[in-house]
């Protein structure tokens, strides 16, 4: 089918139908494996434990998560994706991370330091179905024990002939595989695990069928009744497979495999590579599914049928999230170009406003300063008239302290005379009481005089 073909858009990714077998065991366990999952209906949606980290990468930080519609046999959704918290959006988009694939990624991008294993033990990816009881805890169970002990593997039929001396090498081989791979749940992990045991064995054995079923023992315990009696009839057969030759595993045997077990998840997967491609670029790199849009890319590639040029485009829609990138950023680019010419050609319309603004605002500065000389030359004016009339006033100042002292003099003078007439005036007044008394006096002494002329009158002339 072609990738461009145009399709419902379903609803759900198809990312988890074909988990790669890379650090699938590590990842299925967690730190939730203990706590009684609570069921949830279809297309539900929460945050926080035990279905979304909390506290992770920052105190406080809680992740969402929400699940779609489709579910295992074993009751657990196929698919489910975290919202990641506020503070690590970017912008108005909410990012999701739809599969164990764009975790990985996101991780490796921004939190080098984080391994996705330990990452997935900080909360549960298994979200069990309110409709369907899941029926896979044991698995789940086996799983969680197989990844935290070591084990060995035990096959009722091994290879014969000369080879049977490696048998023990391609057990361990085996049990490399099987926990280094992935472990789905439910039913489905049963189902697939049983799948690949029995395609081993047909392959491995030939024409010879399979007595006893593969088991797995853990290294450090007892054996059981059971695994006694696998290993008494392993041991009963060992004659016959001594002399059985041990048939390799053809490549065209894995890819029927593989085809048989991926072609359902790859149709599904290219059918939603196709109703995503059906969008306009755009729209596609503006949208949340861009990162999906590389993640179903990888996926497809794994189909045989397909062309080169199929390949080529493959390879190259892997690539439309880093150019969906690009897109945005020249996007913006040319939108703040656009912004500033806009402003450019804004500015240039409005020179003219400014300009007439400012002739007019000068011709107001030349009246005012006009004005301001005239209104400067009368003050000037009256500046002068006050240095006259202050040196005038500092000459009458001048004159009037003189005449002040002067009119003190006077004044001086004045209580002096008036003084003395009121002295004299007193003396006159008294010398006029005793008038009369001098009066009598002064004839007393004037006929005195003359009487003492008088008598030495005959005196005058004498000579001796």
């Amino acid at each position: 089918m072609s990738l461009l073909d145009t399709h419902a858009r379903t609803p759900t990714s198809c990312q988890d139908e074909k988990e790669t077998l890379e650090n699938e065991s590590a990842i299925d366990s967690n730190v939730c494996k203990d706590v009684n999952l609570q069921p949830v209906s279809a297309h539900s949606s929460g945050e926080g434990l035990p279905y979304a980290p909390e506290g992770w990468p920052n105190p406080g930080d809680v992740w969402g998560w929400k699940v779609a519609a489709r579910k295992s046999k074993g009751g657990y959704f196929y698919d489910r994706s975290l919202t990641l918290p506020a503070s690590l959006q970017k912008g108005s988009r909410k990012l999701e991370l739809r599969s164990k694939a764009d975790i990985k990624r996101y991780l490796k991008s921004n939190f080098p330091n984080m391994t996705i294993e330990a990452f997935f033990t900080l909360f549960s990816w298994l979200v069990p179905s309110a409709e369907q009881t899941p029926k896979g805890e044991n698995a789940t169970d086996d799983t969680v024990t197989q990844r935290n002990s070591r084990w060995k593997m035990i096959s009722g039929t091994h290879p014969t002939g000369e080879d049977a001396a490696d048998g023990t090498d391609t057990q361990r081989k085996s049990k490399r595989k099987m926990s280094s791979g992935s472990q789905p749940t439910g039913d489905d992990a049963t189902d697939d695990a049983g799948t690949r045991r029995k395609s081993g064995r047909k392959t491995k054995s030939g024409r010879h069928p399979t007595k006893k079923s593969l088991a797995l023992v853990p290294v450090d315990s007892c054996l059981t009744p059971d695994q006694v009696a696998n290993f008494d009839a392993y041991l009963d057969n060992l004659e016959n497979m001594l002399v059985m030759p041990h048939i390799e595993t053809t490549p065209l045997d894995q890819w029927t495999c593989a085809t048989v077990l991926d072609m359902e998840s790859i149709e599904c997967c290219k059918k939603k590579l196709s109703s995503l491609l059906a969008l306009d670029f755009p729209s596609l790199v503006s949208s949340n599914d861009v990162a999906e849009v590389a993640t179903l890319a990888s996926q497809i590639r794994e189909d045989p049928c397909l062309s080169v040029d199929q390949l080529f485009k493959l390879k190259l829609v892997e690539q439309v999230p880093l150019a969906g990138e690009a897109f945005l950023d020249a996007k913006d680019n040319i939108e703040e170009a656009d912004k500033f010419m806009a402003d450019l050609v804004a500015k240039k319309l409005k020179v003219p406003s400014l300009k007439k603004e400012y002739n007019l605002l000068k011709d107001k500065v030349a009246e005012r300063e006009a004005e301001m000389d005239i209104s400067v030359l009368s003050l000037k004016e009256i500046d002068d008239q006050i240095l006259q009339l202050q040196s005038k006033r500092n000459r009458i100042s001048g004159a009037l302290e003189t005449m002040q002292k002067d009119k003190g003099k006077l004044t001086s003078e004045l209580t002096k005379v008036a003084n003395s007439i009121s002295t004299l005036v007193h003396e006159i007044q008294s010398g006029l009481s005793q008038k009369s008394k001098w009066d009598l006096k002064k004839a007393n002494n004037v006929r005195r005089v003359a009487e003492i002329q008088e008598k030495f009158l005959t005196l005058r002339g004498l000579t001796f």
